[in-house]
């Protein structure tokens, strides 16, 4: 995937994940009935875990796009100085304009 297509799916993912919270918390409230109790803790936990290896999976689906800045600051670090500069002034920037 070129760099259009990693800033792209940086964008897209980083924005599906602060949403997916919002979404697991209203699934559990609203959709299923629970309240604040146990149970829906622990239901929440669970399917933040099943979220978290789904966007495990878009990553690898679209060949590097993450949420996650820290993960992209690494691979820029080990990497040239071109890679270093365009992450730091464009993948991080998409990433965090939808946080």
């Amino acid at each position: 995937m070129g760099k259009i297509g990693l800033l792209v799916s940086d964008f897209i993912i980083s924005f599906m994940w602060v949403s997916s919270g919002v979404f697991v918390k209203k699934f559990v409230h609203s959709v299923l009935g629970f309240s604040h109790e146990p149970t829906a803790e622990i239901l929440k936990s669970a399917l933040s875990i099943v979220n978290m290896f789904f966007f495990a999976f878009l990553a690898k689906l679209t060949e590097g796009g993450t949420y996650n800045p820290l993960t992209v600051f690494s691979d820029a670090i080990t990497g040239d100085f071109s890679r270093f500069l365009f992450t730091v002034a464009a993948r991080v920037p998409a990433q965090l304009m939808n946080s």
